[in-house]
């Protein structure tokens, strides 16, 4: 061979690569959109009863070209992508939807799942309208909520629930949405990891000053993060955040057997408390840490349920596992908006529930103490808006993709809950709170 036909091959193979690269990020994204279509449709129509005519026209916006078919016999929804990247997610009772994973179907059917008695519809009627509410200034609010403004900005409101004193004030649905049927909170599930770890605190199981209790990380640096920087996304660790591309987040949710496993691979960025970075993986560290609290996996999955769902009546809560049995904590929970309100009157009454201290003393204040350097928005595993003076500084909030909210103001004695399916987070939540206050003389 000649050295000038050498050289060309050298320059026809350094040709190929940024299309090998584009290839492979390409069938990367394929991957990855096959599994979001996937999950999202099983968890759509098998835990929340939807229609698949409603799902594909509002839910799957993001994947427009994918397709999927529901095998309704086997509970279990396949996605596909142009031919080459297909997806697999199955139901369970209990449990919802989990992607086939690392493990075939047949063996996640096998893994334990906590024994659930099923529980009545929920009966919380409205209450009488307090004489200090202004009743058409809050009926013009749930007006406001659900209008559409036009097809250049898409809202699908599809719940609005307020408690007042413990009391319903206000309830309103979308088109094909009620009272019973449980809606995803995305990440308005990590706050419900944070009453896990609260939990866990007040049993005398952890302790948020101390380590976090990983052998994996004994041996290095990562050793001297704590449950606290866990919590307040202060861990120093590297993960990214990207749901546009393949990324940390996105592999990390669709495309691993563990979430959590995948993510306590983080390596430091910077030392703990150097900076604030909001991160889905640290919430999934911190459930592989409540797993291990447990003996037994049946007994981890049964947690939630009865020590927090059932004893404040989430009648239809559903969190979700990865393909490992572990609850993918950061983003995948299915709840009512009544259920998500009573999440949130728990931590307006500090913890306590029909007397029973359910959370340590102390733990909702330190929820909603402000994590240094996040730019008066984050505390642990809640959001407070310290920017905003017009907004209630005592507020904190659980929120999660596509504008979903449960604001809890304590001097008001109010909880908001709005969920619905809104490209681009673009629903003006702050203004839905602010007006619902004002509705308050």
């Amino acid at each position: 061979m000649t050295k000038t036909r050498k050289i060309g091959y050298l320059f026809l193979a350094l040709s190929l690569i940024p299309l090998i690269y584009a290839g492979n990020f390409g069938l990367q994204y394929a991957n990855i959109a096959s599994s979001y279509a996937a999950k999202t449709v099983c968890s759509c129509v098998f835990v929340s009863g939807r229609g698949i005519q409603s799902v594909q026209a509002e839910d799957l916006y993001a994947v427009p070209f994918a397709t999927t078919h529901i095998d309704s016999a086997q509970q279990l929804v396949t996605a596909n992508v142009y031919g080459f990247a297909q997806a697999t997610a199955i139901y369970r009772p209990g449990l919802g939807c989990t992607l086939v994973n690392g493990l075939a179907a047949a063996e996640i059917r096998q893994q334990a799942s906590p024994l659930l008695p099923a529980l009545p519809p929920d009966t919380v009627a409205l209450a009488p309208l307090p004489a200090n509410v202004d009743s058409l200034a809050l009926y013009r609010v749930l007006d406001w909520a659900f209008a559409e403004p036009g097809p250049k900005q898409i809202l699908r409101t599809r719940a609005v629930v307020v408690l007042y004193r413990g009391r319903l004030i206000a309830e309103r649905y979308g088109a094909g949405i009620d009272r019973e049927m449980p809606l995803l909170g995305w990440s308005m599930t990590k706050s419900v990891t944070n009453a896990m770890i609260g939990l866990l605190v007040q049993s005398g199981k952890l302790n948020i000053s101390q380590p976090a209790p990983l052998p994996e990380w004994k041996n290095d640096e990562r050793r001297q993060i704590t449950l606290d920087q866990l919590l307040r996304m202060s861990s120093g660790l590297a993960f990214e955040e990207n749901y546009g591309a393949p990324s940390d987040a996105t592999r990390m949710l669709f495309r691993q057997p563990g979430a959590g496993a995948y993510a306590l691979l983080s390596l430091p960025r910077t030392p703990p408390d150097g900076e604030w970075y909001y991160s889905s993986g640290t919430t999934n560290i911190l459930q592989e840490i409540v797993r291990r609290q447990f003996a037994r996996s049946a007994d981890y999955l049964a947690f939630p349920h009865q020590q927090l769902f059932r004893k404040i009546g989430m009648r239809r809560a559903v969190m979700e596992p990865d393909a490992s049995g572990t609850y993918v904590g950061s983003s995948f929970m299915y709840a009512t908006a009544l259920d998500w309100a009573k999440f949130g009157q728990l931590y307006l009454q500090d913890g306590v529930w029909q007397g029973e201290r359910l959370l340590p003393e102390g733990w909702v204040r330190y929820s909603a103490t402000e994590t240094p350097r996040s730019g008066g928005q984050y505390a642990a595993h809640f959001w407070v808006d310290h920017t905003d003076k017009s907004f209630p500084q005592d507020a904190l909030m659980a929120l999660g993709f596509e504008a979903q909210s449960i604001t809890i103001v304590p001097s008001r004695e109010l909880v908001v809950v709005r969920l619905g399916c809104t490209p681009n987070d673009d629903f003006d939540r702050s203004r839905l709170v602010k007006d619902i206050v004002a509705a308050i003389k």
